[in-house]
């Protein structure tokens, strides 16, 4: 059995959540210190398969700029942002791009699609 302190980030209050149990099979024995169900609800999905919003940026081709930002447009698995780092550096991008522009769909098979944060004229 694990045990872990998480820090709840849904809200300011910044709770420090204690979760006990086996992330390898999913299992939570325990978790105490929310004061929300949504942060007990955070801290064990943190426990058991965090994910993050990843943000970077692309290189670009005939643009003023040499880089463009981007992010995946949902939460990928937190064990999967190095290999998408090293994804993200093989890709350039050229013409016009706006906020929310696709640039790959379905990023590395995640779900989430990797889109233009930035602007590019």
């Amino acid at each position: 059995m694990i045990t872990k302190d998480i820090i709840c980030i849904t809200c300011p209050q910044g709770c420090i959540i204690k979760v006990s149990g086996d992330p390898e099979k999913g299992e939570i024995a325990s978790c105490e210190g929310f004061k929300c169900p949504r942060g007990k609800k955070y801290a064990e999905n943190e426990f058991v398969h965090p994910v993050r919003i990843l943000t970077s940026s692309v290189k670009t081709e005939g643009a003023s700029v040499p880089l463009v930002a981007v992010r995946t447009s949902a939460p990928i698995a937190k064990e999967l942002q190095m290999e998408a780092m090293e994804e993200i550096k093989k890709i350039t991008v050229s013409g016009k791009l706006v906020p929310g522009d696709v640039i790959v769909e379905n990023f590395m098979g995640t779900g989430a699609d990797l889109v233009a944060s930035g602007s590019l004229e």
